[in-house]
């Protein structure tokens, strides 16, 4: 998600603590530097940057020239190979995409209207379809989405839930979009919405538990019950039928809605773990082995503060996720010089930083690959 105040993004810092237990997760072999692709913007323009861990080298390419999207686009979401970016201007909806496979684009200028009639909160879509989750402007506060073709621009709306409070982000996972809300009584609640039937799921309540989500590797959905007992539990991703729960021997304090750049692999959490503020950074890489309830936090004061000393840069973090293909910590920052550049840093499952590659410009979102 870029990290930019837009209309649709809500997010939430909640104090956290984590366990003193700072045992590393062994590694095979000595790590390498990995391959990714990021994208980030300056002032002017919007880019694309892929890196190639074998010859840590990269090539640059200006989204802004070959799409025509300017840095004050509102979000990005990604589908596969594909990368979609929203734009807003003068009541309408873009969207431009691009292949990052193949190069292959394709613009749809103005395909939306907003009208008085909802207010929407976040966009997200698959090649053939945008869905907007969104509400009714009424004294209910009903929650609902619409369904629109790019083909066509035909639509279908459908009501979701009533008297809702707040609507978070969403998750698109193989043809299902997966949603949470707060409603007014203070409940977190999920649903989806299935894009091939069109039509809801169950809902299920959570209470006044704040709940995050993410995929399970094994496409599984699953669910953090955050606070002081948290727990993670795994609901069926077709059904949302409960399927099994762990513990989580640290208090979360994860946002509600989607773990933005977390993995849930081989019975292992790699996340951005929050620190307590006040502090230098917002959050640090850390494992989390639900096995062990060994909780593992990458001393990242400690590389930053390594990699300001001998570059003799101050930097800003921007973004954090986690790669299981290449079972490394991807962390952007943004140089504190003015001159509006970044870079990314590589960080192994062992707490090392195996790579720094400086950017001329500012890295806001990883590829997922």
């Amino acid at each position: 998600m870029k990290l930019k105040n837009t209309f649709w993004v809500f997010m939430t810092l909640y104090v956290v603590a984590c366990s003193d237990d700072n045992n590393p997760i062994e590694e095979v072999e000595e790590p390498t530097a990995a391959s990714f692709q990021v994208i980030g913007e300056d002032a002017n323009a919007v880019y694309q940057y892929d890196y190639d861990g074998a010859t840590t080298s990269g090539e640059v390419f200006n989204l802004t020239e070959e799409l025509g999207v300017l840095p004050s686009y509102l979000t990005l979401r990604q589908v596969d190979d594909f990368v979609s970016f929203y734009s807003f201007s003068q009541g309408a909806f873009s969207l431009a995409q691009k292949n990052l496979n193949t190069g292959a684009i394709a613009a749809f200028p103005d395909f939306y209207a907003n009208g008085p009639g909802r207010s929407v909160v976040w966009g997200i879509n698959t090649l053939s379809n945008v869905f907007f989750g969104y509400f009714i402007p009424s004294s209910d506060r009903t929650l609902a989405i619409q369904d629109v073709s790019l083909g066509d621009l035909s639509s279908q709306d459908l009501t979701i839930d009533f008297n809702v409070n707040l609507l978070f982000q969403p998750i698109l996972f193989e043809n299902k979009v997966y949603i949470t809300y707060l409603d007014n009584q203070g409940n977190y609640k999920l649903t989806l919405y299935d894009t091939v039937t069109k039509t809801l799921g169950t809902i299920v309540n959570f209470n006044d538990t704040p709940i995050s989500i993410l995929i399970e590797d094994s496409g599984d959905l699953a669910v953090i019950k955050n606070g002081v007992n948290a727990t993670l539990e795994i609901y069926d991703a077709d059904t949302l039928a409960f399927i099994s729960a762990s513990n989580l021997s640290f208090n979360t304090g994860f946002s509600p809605g989607p773990i933005e750049g977390a993995v849930l692999s081989d019975n292992k959490l790699f996340y951005a773990l929050p620190f307590v503020q006040p502090a230098l950074f917002a959050a640090g890489p850390a494992i989390f082995d639900l096995d062990t309830q060994e909780n593992f936090v990458v001393d990242f004061v400690g590389i930053a503060d390594q990699l300001e000393k001998e570059t003799g840069l101050t930097i800003t973090l921007t973004n954090q996720v986690f790669s299981s293909t290449q079972n490394m910590f991807f962390v952007g920052y943004a140089i504190s010089d003015g001159l509006g550049g970044g870079g990314v840093m590589q960080i192994s499952t062992a707490g090392t930083l195996v790579d720094n590659v400086i950017l001329p410009f500012i890295p806001t979102d990883f590829i997922k690959d």
